[in-house]
């Protein structure tokens, strides 16, 4: 009974955490018009995406705000990438092969912030989707906060190995501070970025943070090191992406690359109510089971009661972040275990140096 009432109290403590970590989801105003319009630079890193660029360009294509210029950056791309974007008339830069110590991605948004004309970058990844509405939200946040910002998108999951980032978006959303009652955003959210030009090029850009395999973290640093302040948003449908719609290994090595070397740079006083909230969610479940094997009444019914409060925390969370479906919430434990498990193969390749796979190359999860 005692060792029941200390895992259930360990527990309870962790699924409290919510109402720290979820405080608040801050989103994009709708509904609002700008009093100007800035020339708008999007600039489109793509490497081997000729399967998201079609929807991303005719999105932008249908935008009540046109944008001044789209430039994608082909990245030494080994499909049809760069023939899709001409076609759909965006602009089409080939920067030479990346310098060594330069992450693919730092590379290609450099060349492309270099090679625009407008006084906002946009930096979107070719697997982002706007409503006709989408852009012009983005800059009356930027004109209501006169600051960068980004933009965590809404995540639309299409396949059910997809309905397994469940936990990986959560957490992305907590660990980055950006829903506490008082924010504190850590890094940018790397799918969506603003940011005037002349800001970008006064901070050195990408070329600062070249070699970081977690260019929005590190963008964030660097904005912060430079007393340059930024705002967080988490999208809604307006603003949306589908993470890894090319398989699970797919979702398994983006995933990988980022978790273990976000987690070291999340501050201990926000790791720890993360980490407890993570913790619940397994406890919850593997307690359910063992008390039902050891047949203990007690156990049994309040992590069952606890299990049931899981469901329903994640249910309304989850509607914030993406469309994930009711049976992947009622059957939490399969994502949850999903997350501990790339987690622990993140650890164990940042620990020992091992090369993580993405885009076809390899890439040091410490760097």
């Amino acid at each position: 009974m005692t060792y029941a009432l200390i895992e259930l109290f360990l527990a309870a403590a962790g699924l409290l955490m919510t109402f720290v970590l979820f405080y608040h989801f801050p989103k994009l105003p709708h509904g609002t018009s700008i009093s100007s319009l800035p020339r708008v630079s999007v600039v489109i890193p793509a490497r081997n995406e000729a399967g998201n660029l079609p929807r991303l360009l005719t999105a932008l294509k249908n935008q009540n705000v046109p944008p001044f210029e789209i430039l994608v950056v082909d990245d030494a791309s080994q499909d049809q990438t760069a023939e899709i974007a001409r076609e759909f008339g965006a602009q089409v830069l080939a920067p030479p092969e990346k310098p060594e110590g330069w992450i693919g991605k730092c590379w290609a948004c450099q060349f492309g912030a270099e090679h625009a004309s407008g006084e906002l970058l946009l930096f979107l990844d070719a697997d982002v989707d706007l409503a006709p509405d989408g852009l012009c939200r983005l800059l009356a946040a930027y004109e209501r906060e006169q600051t960068s910002l980004s933009v965590q998108p809404y995540h639309l999951p299409k396949k059910a190995y997809e309905q397994l980032s469940l936990f990986f978006n959560l957490v992305q959303v907590a660990a980055n501070g950006s829903a506490l009652r008082t924010p504190i955003s850590l890094g940018l959210y790397g799918p969506v970025v603003l940011i005037p030009r002349a800001q970008y090029v006064s901070i050195g850009g990408h070329a600062r943070i070249r070699s970081n395999i977690l260019e929005d973290m590190a963008f964030g640093e660097l904005l912060r090191k430079n007393g340059v302040p930024f705002r967080l948003f988490v999208g809604d449908g307006g603003l949306s992406f589908r993470m890894y719609p090319e398989g699970l290994k797919s979702l398994l090595q983006g995933w990988t690359k980022n978790l273990a070397a976000g987690a070291a740079k999340t501050p201990f006083p926000l790791f720890l109510p993360v980490f407890l909230w993570i913790m619940s969610a397994v406890s919850v479940p593997l307690h359910l089971v063992v008390f039902a094997l050891l047949a203990q009444r007690f156990g049994l019914f309040a992590f069952g009661a606890l299990y049931c409060v899981w469901v329903a925390v994640l249910f309304l969370l989850s509607r914030r972040v993406g469309r994930f479906s009711p049976l992947s919430i009622l059957l939490f434990p399969v994502p949850i275990a999903a997350f501990l498990a790339v987690f622990i193969v993140s650890v164990l390749k940042r620990l020992f140096g091992w090369n993580v796979i993405w885009k076809g190359r390899a890439i040091r999860p410490d760097r």
